[in-house]
């Protein structure tokens, strides 16, 4: 595979990690706003939170790769029978609470939205990347090594979590009058969207 090929491929993987950390620099930049004059702000840097996102997204992608790498075409039939079911569930169940939080009664400022809490972090890093086993499989069988396959896949999933991360944050400091509470709906919305996209990409491939 050359190398331009390749980065089309990590370019592929990376795009729905871009829009969730949109959603993420969405949500931070609207907590922020929501904080009473005074109220320190819980979070740490915007700098801190994209590496964070960015490095877990990197490293589930890469995981899952050399998962794929490793375990071969024969395990590849089974998860792909149940892999886009699995992506669609995590999706579909965070966008739901992120939606529903979106209608809450309850001060949005005094509690940390699902998507920021490392369980949830955690099951999207899982849910986005879910196609990184099959590319792992694949790129074993046409003997692409597999340490320039990771390397490409993490550089450019981590270079665009952080980018989206960093947009979403600077694209809502311009919307001024979006709350909280319109992030959460929209971001709930985009969430069940991606994974619908997954499940029917997948059901009709």
């Amino acid at each position: 595979m050359s190398l331009f090929s390749l980065i089309l491929l990590s370019i592929a993987l990376s795009l729905d990690c871009f829009t969730v950390c949109l959603i993420f620099g969405m949500q931070r930049s609207a907590w922020k706003k929501s904080l009473k004059k005074g109220e320190k702000d819980p979070f740490p840097p915007l700098v801190w939170n994209a590496l964070q996102a960015s490095g877990i997204f990197a490293l589930f992608h890469i995981l899952l790769i050399v998962a794929g790498w490793l375990l071969g075409w024969s395990m590849n039939a089974i998860v792909a029978r149940y892999d886009h079911w699995l992506a669609f569930g995590l999706l579909a169940g965070i966008g739901l609470k992120t939606f529903i939080d979106g209608f809450s009664s309850k001060d949005s400022s005094i509690k940390v939205h699902a998507m920021f809490e490392w369980k949830s972090m955690l099951l999207l890093a899982l849910a986005v990347s879910i196609d990184a086993f099959a590319v792992g499989v694949s790129m074993q069988m046409v003997q692409v090594p597999l340490f320039r396959l990771c390397t490409s896949v993490a550089i450019t999933v981590f270079l665009f979590s952080f980018i989206g991360m960093a947009g979403g944050y600077f694209a809502h400091r311009q919307m001024q009058k979006m709350s909280i509470r319109t992030v959460n709906i929209i971001g709930g919305i985009v969430l069940i969207g991606i994974g619908v996209r997954i499940l029917i990409s997948h059901l009709y491939a």
